[in-house]
């Protein structure tokens, strides 16, 4: 969470980070993401979202296509998240650490 946070641009839609405890017990909708499994397993895993569920009323319909996409929004969070990889990977080894569950 503190790479996002660190390399987040103004330019960028707007980012907030927020820690899950419990490993989502407590919130279920954070649950239904690809992180889930590693969580499960005391893997640590970062779960990204865009709100799309609470934005954007064709969200896992029929109507949900490229179309109905904002391509400057999606291009704003790809590049957030290029952002924070890179700081991570540039970081030496010993200073990774998992990401908080």
């Amino acid at each position: 969470m503190q790479a996002f946070k660190q390399t987040h641009q103004n330019t960028l839609p707007a980012l907030v980070t927020v820690p899950i405890p419990f490993k989502g017990l407590l919130t279920p909708l954070v649950l239904r993401s690809d992180h889930t499994p590693f969580w499960m397993k005391g893997i640590g895993a970062v779960m990204l979202t865009d709100t799309a569920h609470l934005r954007n009323p064709h969200y896992h319909q029929p109507t949900d296509t490229p179309a109905t996409l904002d391509p400057n929004f999606l291009a704003g969070n790809a590049q957030t998240v290029v952002n924070a990889v890179t700081t991570l990977l540039e970081r030496p080894q010993s200073l990774r650490t998992p990401a908080a569950t």
